[in-house]
């Protein structure tokens, strides 16, 4: 009787062990959704070309569960993709979307809209409102002052800053793109990291939305806590919409509303501890690296050497 029920007891538990194994993997999630990569066919207007050869400005429509209808520029791993475009083309592309970035991964002339007739006439870029690059600051000029409201509701100017190297970058919270707007906020946190090590003290980040309609204080204030919990070197701030212009005009940022969301380029900037522009990323290719050393030749410039004295001013020994 008892090596009956220890062969039942025996049997239970296998079952046991057996079912288990069975809902483990189950709940693993198979090795396809790993890295997912999300990707998107899209329907749009070219409506420029950067000089880099891998950015095109797109006029795409609603982007179904990822991004409404705007204007936008999208990037591309090989510039043959973008051969023999011009603005005013149709497109068909697709775009490709992961965590950490995105990308056109193809892309080919399509034929316009049907419903463009002769009475409506088609669109054209002269029908949408002209972009034009703002007046920069040139480099090695002083940086005027300017003000801005941070995430906890105060009042900040640039020159609360002065005596330490400032990094400053322009993003939206809403940006829906993983290598735009969330990779410099990413990049600033690492930054904040890397020169708090090197430079504790000596330098500021300083992040600023040009979108002050929905980027309050208190979404600023959310925003923030998702990248640092050290505000002591590293502020988000936002401001009236002509604060905003003013700043972002003379850092060369176009930044231009659409539905909700923006087309915009990219800027980072380096301010040295007395006030002067050093230099203007214009892109998203920048690393933490790459920045920490530029950051490093303004507040450590090299020493010059001393001087060659002649042999014929050494004293001689008496």
């Amino acid at each position: 009787m008892k090596t009956k029920w220890t062969l039942i007891g025996f049997c239970l538990f296998t079952v046991a062990v057996i079912a288990a194994a069975f809902i483990v993997i189950r709940q693993t999630p198979p090795p396809a959704q790993v890295g997912l990569r999300q990707r998107f066919q899209v329907k749009g207007v070219v409506r420029g070309l950067k000089a880099d050869d891998k950015t095109i400005l797109i006029e795409h429509g609603d982007i179904p569960d990822f991004m409404p209808a705007m204007i936008m520029p999208f990037s591309v791993k090989d510039p043959a993709l973008l051969r023999g475009l011009q603005p005013g083309d149709h497109v068909r592309f697709e775009l490709v979307v992961t965590k950490e970035d995105s990308w056109i991964s193809r892309i080919e002339k399509a034929a316009g809209p049907a419903e463009e007739t002769a009475q409506g006439g088609a669109r054209t870029d002269s029908m949408r409102p002209a972009v034009e690059e703002p007046h920069e600051i040139e480099i090695g000029r002083m940086v005027p002052d300017f003000a801005l409201t941070d995430q906890n509701g105060h009042v900040i100017h640039l020159r609360d800053y002065r005596g330490r190297a400032v990094l400053l970058t322009f993003v939206y919270t809403r940006c829906p793109l993983p290598d735009y707007c969330p990779l410099m906020s990413k990049n600033f946190a690492s930054l904040q990291e890397r020169l708090g090590k090197a430079f504790a003290g000596r330098f500021h980040l300083l992040t600023i939305s040009f979108d002050p309609e929905h980027d309050t204080p208190e979404v600023l204030k959310r925003y923030a806590a998702v990248f640092t919990q050290d505000e002591s070197t590293w502020t988000f701030a936002a401001g009236t919409t002509r604060q905003v212009e003013r700043v972002a005009s003379q850092f060369g940022l176009v930044y231009l509303p659409e539905a909700g969301s923006f087309t915009h380029d990219l800027r980072t900037a380096l301010i040295s501890p007395d006030g002067r522009l050093i230099h203007v990323w214009r892109s998203n290719v920048w690393t933490p690296y790459e920045v920490q050393r530029r950051v490093g030749e303004v507040l450590q410039p090299e020493q010059k050497s001393p001087p060659l004295v002649s042999a014929n001013a050494i004293p001689k020994p008496l």
